[in-house]
């Protein structure tokens, strides 16, 4: 299969971690954790890859985006990274199971702003992050899926 998969690795659940990687192996894929420490994988494998960045801001994702292609796959919460990433016409999809295009960025930057907003008044509690469960793992699955079967058809053609 053509394309790699890239994640942004320091705030991915541990349960989506493991999905990625068993996908990555079933597909013969190079996956990338990438992240300002290590992080582990449940599974070696020689084409899994941890690289860690050094510690100033948006090292990792400045990381990512230079070295991914437009035939790859990013898996990111950033929503400042992501929109980087769609002006640039790579595929990102986020750990929700949300695929990150140029309409739908525009609108979580602006939640993302009114909620910012909202907590420096001290009236908004945890973010959109704050739960992980089964609903957000089978959105995540099922996005993921569209987003390799997307990759594979490019390699095809």
């Amino acid at each position: 299969m053509k394309g790699r998969i890239f994640v942004d690795a320091d705030s991915c659940p541990k349960k989506i971690k493991s999905i990625i990687q068993k996908a990555a192996v079933k597909n013969s894929m190079e996956l990338f954790f990438v992240a300002n420490r290590n992080i582990p994988f449940t599974t070696q494998n020689p084409l899994f890859f941890m690289q860690i960045c050094d510690g100033h801001k948006d090292a990792a994702d400045d990381w990512i985006f230079e070295q991914s292609t437009k035939d790859d796959l990013i898996i990111t919460r950033d929503i400042l990274f992501a929109k980087r990433l769609v002006q640039s016409g790579k595929r990102a999809i986020n750990d929700r199971g949300t695929r990150f295009d140029s309409k739908n960025i525009e609108e979580m930057l602006e939640q993302r702003e009114l909620s910012m907003q909202m907590q420096s008044l001290g009236l908004h509690g945890g973010g959109s992050f704050s739960t992980f469960g089964e609903k957000e793992t089978n959105a995540f699955c099922k996005c993921f899926e569209s987003s390799l079967k997307e990759i594979a058809d490019l390699s095809v053609n």
